[in-house]
């Protein structure tokens, strides 16, 4: 990235190096590049929604105090993501669970996540109790919690099935088919065909977020429950190949030798 500052002319060359910070996962770099681009015009929703996002991730790495900074980063750009675009649901997503997730002394509000997760649900019925979940996740109600995630698979299984995958891959959040999936796992809720839609997520590549270790590990868990052994340890060695210390991953592989 540095060889190429060195040669920045314009807003494409900004574009170029935005894009490759976010593949880096350098996305301190990613948000003054993408500064950048805002101020030489480029002022669009989406410049916005990937800030909030960079500053979203960061302060996840951080601790509580040096975190704020960040978090108000995030909550200011995916405000004025909506400004720019008021039916832009994944910023509503991002907020909701910003608020819900926060501390209060951060800023946490279970009034402004519920408001924008009530929007959501508005535009997108699926990530509506997605996000509706979580909510009543962090406030220790899970029997509810359940309620909404169960609506939400059952929606999306009846909407999408893995054959058709290609037609509609581009047109839903790239993460999706990773939360919901687990979500299934870790709440014991039924999805059809959750095998066939993590392996779409790794052949198009569609998370470059969620560690591809953990894609693995829920393929593993998926075919352990299914007593398919043999598949569940291919699935933990994989996931083992990328990432030799990962606990989750060596917990359930014991499990299966025995």
């Amino acid at each position: 990235i540095k060889k190429f500052e060195k040669e920045i002319k314009d807003l494409e060359d900004y574009k170029y190096l935005s894009d490759l910070s976010d593949q880096k996962k350098d996305y301190r770099r990613a948000i003054e590049f993408t500064e950048k681009r805002l101020e030489l015009g480029e002022n669009s929703y989406e410049n916005h929604y990937r800030i909030g996002g960079y500053s979203g991730i960061i302060a996840k790495q951080l601790n509580s105090m040096t975190a704020i900074k960040y978090v108000k980063k995030a909550i200011s750009h995916f405000e004025k993501a909506l400004e720019l675009n008021k039916n832009h649901v994944l910023s509503m997503i991002s907020l909701s669970k910003l608020y819900a997730q926060l501390p209060m002394f951060l800023g946490g509000s279970f009034k402004k996540s519920e408001y924008y997760a009530n929007r959501v649900m508005i535009n997108d019925s699926i990530e509506g109790n997605l996000t509706k979940g979580l909510i009543e996740e962090v406030k220790g109600r899970k029997k509810i919690s359940k309620i909404h995630y169960t609506k939400a698979i059952r929606l999306f299984n009846r909407k999408y099935n893995c054959e058709k995958f290609i037609e509609y891959k581009n047109r839903l959040r790239k993460n999706l088919y990773y939360d919901l999936i687990e979500i299934a796992i870790l709440h014991d809720i039924f999805f059809d065909d959750s095998s066939c839609f993590l392996e779409n997520t790794l052949k198009y590549n569609l998370s470059n977020v969620i560690p591809k270790e953990w894609i693995y590990l829920r393929l593993a868990q998926i075919h352990y429950k299914l007593n398919d052994v043999l598949k569940s340890e291919y699935y933990l060695n994989e996931s083992l190949s990328l990432n030799p210390n990962f606990n989750e991953a060596k917990k359930l592989l014991n499990r299966n030798l025995k």
